[in-house]
This record gives C-alpha cells, sequence and structure tokens, in this order.
C-alpha cells in the first residue's frame, strides 16, 4: 500500500469510505471542515492507495501538545487484511518525526470491533476520562 498526503480533491471517495463503513459523521466533516484540517495536520492527513484506489484513510492531528487519530477506516471489503494496521504504523512514525509522545483517539462504545482493532494494535482503554463535547 502506499501513502499519499489527503488533498481535498479526494474528499468525496474519503466521505464515501467512512459512510460505508459505519462513521458518525456530523457537522465537522463538511468538505470546508475537513479543509482545515489541512491548515494544521496536513502531514498527518493521509489515504492508503492500492492499484491507483483509495482505500485507506486516517485524520492524523495535532494540537501542539498531543496527537490525535480520527476517523481510520479501511475499505470493509479489505478489512481484515493489514490495512489498518499499516495505516497506524504510518501515523505513528509521522507522530514520532513530530516528537508526539501521547496520543488519543475516540471510539464510540458500541464499537466493538474498532475497539478491539486498536487494542491488537497496543492502545488501552481508559476509564478514568469522561470525553465532554460543547458546539460553539
Amino acid at each position: 500500500m502506499k501513502f499519499v498526503n489527503f488533498n481535498i480533491d479526494m474528499y468525496e471517495r474519503v466521505y464515501e469510505l467512512w459512510k460505508i463503513c459505519g462513521i458518525t459523521l456530523g457537522s465537522s466533516d463538511t468538505k470546508d471542515q475537513v479543509e482545515r484540517v489541512l491548515e494544521n495536520s496536513s502531514d498527518l492527513f493521509f489515504v492508503g492507495i492500492e492499484e491507483n484506489e483509495i482505500i485507506a484513510v486516517v485524520i492524523g492531528a495535532f494540537d501542539g501538545r498531543r496527537g490525535y487519530v480520527h476517523h481510520l477506516v479501511v475499505d470493509p471489503k479489505l478489512q481484515k487484511g493489514g490495512y489498518g494496521r499499516l495505516m497506524m504504523q504510518e501515523l505513528h512514525k509521522r507522530f514520532k518525526e513530530k516528537k508526539i509522545h501521547k496520543v488519543h483517539l475516540f471510539v464510540e462504545v458500541d464499537n466493538e470491533g474498532v475497539i478491539e482493532f486498536y487494542k491488537k494494535v497496543g492502545w488501552h482503554t481508559r476509564d478514568d476520562l469522561k470525553m465532554m463535547s460543547f458546539v460553539p
């Protein structure tokens, strides 16, 4: 698989992948909002390509102190083929190059398959935090 930094021309295919993979999409996933990610973390937002087709995507982000993982998906036809692991390995490499030593991600509590995937690639669940959101 080849890794290519995301560009806004890829938005429709990436959005389609998010939808077919069951990502809960909202107001922060519009084309304009996704384009804003490129202003801050373009080197951490990339796709995986096989045979000239986008088959995986991940948004990595950096707030100046910690890293974040958002919307990692692999085309359902290719899941369980190691592509998710490869995407995470590449993202970890990019985080390391930026000297980011702590990374967080969010998974919906009922998405047990995704939780198990992340546990298999070295993540652990935290019970000491409660996520909160605010939309101004």
